[in-house]
C-alpha cells in the first residue's frame, strides 16, 4: 500500500512539473501534454478515493473441509457422494482433485480404503477397482493412474 502511495505522490510530481513546463514554454506545449495534465487532474481524485477505501472482508462461506470429512467418516458416504452432497445441499463445486486436497492425504487415504474394502468384499478384484477409479479420476499416488499393484499396496 505504501508504494503505491509513493507511486501516485510521483506521478502527481510529473504532472504537476509538465503544468509548470507548459505554462512556462508555452510555445512548446501540445495538446497532448496539456490534455495529459488535464486527465491526471481528473483521474487523480478517483485514484486516490479508491486507494483509501475500506477493503471488505470477504465473507466467510462454510468450512468445506469439515463438511466433507463429516460426511465421509461420520456419515460413511463415498468420494462421489460428497461432491454431489456439497452441490447439491451448500452449492459447493468441487472436482475429486480438490476435494482430494481439501480434506487432506489422511482422509482421503482412509476414504479410500473405505471403497477399496467394500468393493473386495463383492469380489472386486485389484485390477478391476484401478480401473474403476481411473475411471472416476480419483487422484492416485505414486503415478499418474491406479495399478492393481498400487491398489494393493493402499489396501495393506
Amino acid at each position: 500500500m505504501d508504494k503505491m502511495r509513493k507511486l501516485l505522490e510521483s506521478v502527481d510530481a510529473c504532472a504537476d512539473r509538465l503544468d509548470a513546463l507548459n505554462t512556462r514554454f508555452s510555445n512548446l506545449a501540445t495538446d497532448a501534454t496539456r490534455e495529459s495534465v488535464e486527465a491526471w487532474r481528473k483521474a487523480k481524485d478517483q485514484v486516490v478515493f479508491d486507494q483509501t477505501e475500506e477493503k471488505k472482508e470477504p465473507k466467510e462461506g462454510p468450512d468445506v473441509k469439515t463438511i466433507a470429512v463429516e460426511l465421509l467418516e461420520k456419515q460413511g458416504h463415498g468420494l462421489e457422494d460428497v461432491i454431489d452432497i456439497l452441490m447439491s445441499d451448500h452449492q459447493i463445486e468441487m472436482t475429486i482433485e480438490s476435494l482430494a486436497q481439501t480434506i487432506g492425504k489422511q482422509a482421503y487415504i482412509a476414504a479410500l480404503r473405505k471403497d477399496a474394502s467394500d468393493l473386495l468384499g463383492n469380489a472386486i478384484s485389484y485390477a478391476q477397482i484401478a480401473n474403476l477409479w481411473n475411471d472416476l479420476d480419483r487422484p492416485a499416488f505414486g503415478g499418474e493412474t491406479w495399478t492393481a499393484r498400487s491398489v494393493s499396496i493402499l489396501v495393506e
